[in-house]
């Protein structure tokens, strides 16, 4: 007998005051006389009355939502105790378009954009207690949502036909708003909005995952090493990369000339905020190319001419190393290639780097930066443990961090096929060579039993 299933039946008695449900409703609960089970233990004696406390929970949740739709403007409002991430599959989702901020908004933007770079920096603090960091991890997530919400708005097409739920959510009332209910999306099928996304990127809203700025370039900067990596790995290939490139430069011009690398002698520089964080795969790939590479003609007593002497002499799979590994250091950061505009290094990369996972592992530096609620999205969504996403959401951000990396560095044994399928390949939409998000995530609806090892670990 596992744990979970004594747990379930004691709740079967009613709902314990000390859980979500009975903190969020207890105080209207025993306004309206419901009954409690005395324990021993305060929290925990049961609100018996089930059936009470699920009517005050979805009165509450609903009173949330349309005062959501009022401020919004959606078309309707509605309430679940528990958001279904599978059956929410279903629906559809509008979201807000970037509108032009006045000059007090922008004025307010710039104000906000100062004091998150101050508050990014007190959260670097490693000695901050957790009760001061889920202060500024609150603080920041407001000045986000306000700065958001000063540049994007629905349009009227959209708001028409949308609506927001409420859901509770680690005791707290979480609200999923722009959704499009089935019938609805069905009605518009091929006649996008104003603010459908037609790139086949899903764009993001206030409750799903936008990367700010800096975490941006940060990426592109990890993007470029993963591909450095795989071009040092792949020297046959980037030596006539490299030398296509020399040639075509000088004999070709316009569009046929790629600019995603530097063909000028000259190393490419790198920044990142968290250099010192990030996974290493990549740096340990190159670092091994480098030491696999014949450097005797490399010599600083011999002249030019003797150096280049010797560099001839050197065998050709020599030489295409040694190109790869030059021509892999001037990588550039980036983000997935546009088949129209760099053709021939978004097919290179597929040749290459079919799979940025081959040289890069998510990891606590990259879900540190992310918000609580995405982190809880990527695992409920796009890696189908939906379980867990509940079991942690009255987590802390830390200890979600934590999940996630541990996930990462080593998939559960517990996990499905779908699940560890998705877990090896996922990575953030725009870092993937094609520029898609994880297919196998599509296939990781199915979730492990609640009593298996990932839900007791969560």
């Amino acid at each position: 007998m596992q744990a979970y299933t004594v747990r379930q039946a004691l709740k079967s008695r009613g709902v314990q005051v000390s859980d979500d449900i009975g903190t969020f409703v207890r105080e209207e609960y025993e306004a309206r006389g419901g009954a409690i089970a005395a324990d021993l233990l305060e929290e925990h004696s049961v609100l018996e009355d089930a059936a009470l406390v699920e009517t005050i929970l979805l009165e509450k949740l609903a009173a949330a939502a349309e005062e959501a739709r009022i401020k919004l403007g959606f078309a309707w409002a509605d309430s679940v105790v528990r958001y279904d991430y599978a059956t929410m599959a279903d629906y559809g989702r509008v979201y807000p378009s970037p509108i032009e901020p006045d000059e007090a908004s922008q004025k307010r933007i710039d104000e906000i954009t100062a004091e998150l770079e101050k508050l990014q920096l007190e959260m670097e603090d490693e000695g901050l207690e957790d009760d001061a960091y889920n202060a500024l991890y609150e603080r920041v997530d407001a000045l986000e949502d306000e700065a958001r919400d000063l540049q994007e708005a629905y349009s009227a097409e959209d708001l028409a036909r949308s609506g927001v739920i409420a859901s509770l959510q680690g005791g707290k009332i979480t609200l999923h708003v722009g959704l499009v209910r089935p019938e609805d999306t069905v009605k518009e099928k091929g006649a996008p909005s104003s603010s459908t996304n037609t790139t086949g990127e899903e764009a993001p809203d206030a409750g799903e995952i936008s990367y700010p700025a800096s975490l941006a370039e940060d990426l592109k900067t990890e993007r470029a090493m993963a591909l450095g990596a795989a071009m040092a790995l792949h020297p046959e290939a980037t030596l006539d990369l490299t030398l296509f490139k020399l040639v075509s430069d000088v004999l070709a011009s316009g569009m046929s000339v790629t600019q995603a690398i530097k063909i000028d002698a000259r190393k490419e520089y790198r920044s990142h905020a968290k250099m010192d964080e990030i996974d290493e795969t990549s740096l340990e790939q190159v670092a091994a190319a480098h030491d696999a590479l014949d450097l005797s003609w490399l010599d600083d007593n011999r002249s030019p001419a003797d150096q280049f002497a010797a560099f001839r002499a050197l065998e050709a799979g020599e030489k295409a190393k040694l190109v790869a590994y030059a021509t892999a250091s001037t990588t550039q950061s980036c983000f997935a290639r546009d088949r129209q505009r760099d053709s021939l290094m978004h097919d290179f990369e597929i040749e290459i780097m079919p799979d940025i996972r081959a040289h890069w592992t998510p990891n606590a530096a990259l879900f540190n930066r992310f918000k609580k609620a995405w982190l809880l999205k990527i695992l409920g969504e796009d890696l189908g443990l939906a379980q867990e996403a509940v079991t942690l959401a009255s987590s802390s951000k830390k200890e979600i961090v934590a999940f996630c990396d541990k996930l990462f560095a080593e998939p559960f044994a517990t996990l499905t096929d779908a699940q560890r399928a998705a877990v090896a390949a996922w990575c953030p939409p725009m870092m993937q060579t094609a520029g898609v998000a994880c297919d196998e995530a599509e296939h990781a609806s199915q979730s492990p039993e609640p009593d298996s090892e990932i839900a007791q670990a969560a």
